[in-house]
């Protein structure tokens, strides 16, 4: 593989400058290019993990199975919001059906279980840092990407549809990504706390 030079400070500013998307320009107007997502992809299965697992996986949401989905979404989301009033479910449902449509591009993601606890915990890290990397060059090409562990990953149904075991694989997020609108990018970078804060140099 050829080898790419990054100079330091970039780098250091790409990882500075990431963000959680919620808002995504239209799919009609501007899809997520393939070779983009498969960038993403890429990057994504180059995470460090221990022994060489490669624990994940990862499911690319098509515009037919995505209506099935959304209506897992959106059936978790409306009955959540109306417990306190049942009447307003189908309010709620069509709502949530609608944001979930409008994202132009969802991955599910997955992790293979071992039986050994250690490994699992370990294997659950090396996913995260797949998807710290998939962020990473998402946010490189102006894409925008929401880590989610909302309902739908826990729901029954969408083990169903992917036709995979909860006792063989875990389904740790979903990912909504989009284009992202280049003056829309937040200027000013969270609060974090400074390094000399948070490290401790042993002697």
């Amino acid at each position: 593989m050829q080898s790419i030079n990054i100079e330091t400070e970039s780098f250091l500013k790409l990882i500075q400058s990431r963000r959680t998307c919620y808002q995504f320009l239209s799919k009609e107007n501007h899809p997520i290019e393939e070779q983009k997502l498969q960038n993403c992809l890429q990057a994504a299965i180059w995470a460090p993990n221990h022994k060489l697992t490669q624990p994940w996986l990862f499911w690319v949401v098509g515009d037919e199975i995505k209506p099935e989905l959304a209506d897992i979404y959106a059936d978790n989301r409306a009955t959540k919001k109306s417990q306190t009033d049942p009447d307003c479910y189908e309010y709620f449902y069509e709502k949530a059906l609608q944001k979930f449509l409008a994202i132009p591009q969802v991955v599910l993601v997955g992790q293979k279980l071992s039986e050994n606890e250690v490994v699992k915990n370990e294997d659950y890290a090396a996913c995260a840092c797949a998807i710290q990397n998939f962020h990473l060059m998402a946010w490189q090409q102006k894409i925008g990407v929401q880590w989610s562990t909302g309902p739908i990953i826990k729901d029954v149904r969408t083990y169903q549809k992917l036709d995979i075991q909860r006792e063989q694989i875990e389904i740790i997020g979903a990912l909504y990504m989009g284009n992202i609108d280049e003056n829309c990018r937040p200027k000013i970078p969270p609060k974090r706390k400074p390094v000399n804060e948070v490290t401790t140099y042993l002697k």
